[in-house]
């Protein structure tokens, strides 16, 4: 019986990225024992996924009116039979120990929900924001602590108002799913994950993180954050204005309104600095005075620096990273234990320390290439990304290339 259930909202995407999504739950070991359920909510896309359809007949496929990402995902939890949800995007994928990480520190903490690991994946790369608080640090948080550390960025850090790095237990979601619906907000389109989130951490009693696997949160042109009009552009606007004016209605009913009020208001004016810029950028003229009374903010200031670098200190993965991770997998599905020969402080040393937290019968890790199984294989780092990725680098090319130039593109292209 399936343990953790991942929901898959589906609209329009990529017929190869999706089925690159599918694969790597198919690869997942929960899915090997069957304890991962799959449902994938067709949000009445245009494209023809037949054949992906065929690919795999055991994950359950449902198809809707287009309604938006919000809807589809709710509906996707109330076909979910697993204790656990887990939401994942069909233009992402996962590592194969990625949602077991997660269901054994839920199981061993009996946390409502828990944070892994994620990395972002461009065309060029893939790398991890290292100084993103729920990858660097660790935490097991309880009772009020829960709503204070979902505050605790101000909306600088997105990692904590996303729903796709997170694993919920399931009668938490199925709690905020009644509060949206009562609200009658099924229907939003943007804005959705920091609402769904609140509700969730607000009826969560205890929360923890993991650090086994990665999610990889593929940044491309077509996504739907990228703002394309000027009705877009408002709609995101009104839609995270709307969610501002719930979070504080609800904050104003609980004793500690005093504690958190202050934070959500650094997070608006945060997020009115941020959408201004946005505006700019896009050639959406007058549009300050709309942010300013959608937010309920008397000025809007220069986006503070803790918010435009929170995700500048970052590791870059290897270019090799698929082979890596074939042998990860293969090592640990093994019934025999493997004695690995790995260079010291490397990505797969660091992936394989935790990977024997789950799988410790089958993974003896070394530094000595003699009398080994398997002598792991060379991280490869192309220079040109390793320059590219160096932060000295683009701080300084930041600075001193001119806005809109070929070269400051390049430098921005790994973001």
């Amino acid at each position: 019986m399936a343990k953790v259930s991942v929901v898959i909202p589906l609209y329009n995407t990529d017929v190869g990225y999706f089925r690159q999504c599918l694969d790597s739950l198919n690869q997942s070991s929960l899915a090997k024992r069957a304890e991962l359920e799959v449902i994938i909510v067709n949000d009445g896309s245009s494209v023809d996924y037949t054949e992906i359809k065929k690919s795999y007949p055991h994950f359950h496929i449902f198809s809707t009116e287009n309604k938006g990402t919000l809807s589809a995902r709710l509906f996707g939890l109330s076909k979910a039979s697993g204790d656990y949800i887990s939401f994942v995007d069909s233009d992402d994928t996962v590592t194969f120990d990625y949602h077991e990480a997660m269901l054994r520190t839920a199981e061993e903490t009996s946390a409502d929900i828990v944070f892994n690991d994620w990395a972002f994946w461009t065309d060029n790369s893939k790398y991890v924001c290292t100084n993103d608080t729920t990858i660097n640090s660790d935490f097991l948080l309880e009772d009020d602590a829960v709503l204070s550390k979902f505050f605790s960025s101000c909306g600088a850090e997105h990692s904590y108002y996303v729903l796709w790095n997170k694993l919920f237990r399931r009668e938490i979601l199925l709690k905020a799913k009644e509060n949206i619906e009562r609200l009658g907000l099924s229907k939003l389109v943007f804005a959705e994950d920091a609402l769904t989130s609140y509700f969730a951490f607000s009826h969560a009693k205890k929360i923890v993180n993991t650090h086994s696997g990665y999610y990889f949160y593929r940044i491309h042109d077509n996504q739907q954050i990228y703002v394309s009009d000027r009705d877009k552009f408002l709609n995101q606007v009104h839609s995270m204005g709307k969610v501002f004016e719930i979070m504080e209605a609800h904050l104003g009913q609980i004793s500690r309104h005093d504690e958190l009020y202050p934070m959500l208001k650094k997070w608006k004016e945060l997020m009115a600095s941020s959408n201004l810029i946005t505006a700019k950028h896009s050639h959406f003229s007058d549009m300050k005075s709309v942010i300013m009374d959608t937010y309920s903010v008397n000025k809007i200031g220069r986006l503070p620096v803790s918010a435009q670098k929170p995700y500048e200190k970052h590791l870059l993965l290897p270019c090799n990273l698929d082979e890596i991770e074939s042998l990860l997998k293969e090592i640990c599905s093994s019934k025999e234990n493997v004695k690995i020969a790995v260079k010291k402080h490397s990505y797969i040393d660091h992936r394989l320390q935790d990977l024997l937290k789950l799988f410790p019968h089958v993974i003896t890790i070394t530094y000595d290439k003699k009398d080994v199984d398997i002598i792991a294989p060379r991280e490869i780092h192309s220079l040109k990304l390793r320059i590219l990725h160096n932060p000295l680098v683009y701080k300084i090319g930041m600075i001193l290339v001119p806005k809109g130039s070929k070269i400051r593109k390049l430098l921005k292209s790994k973001i």
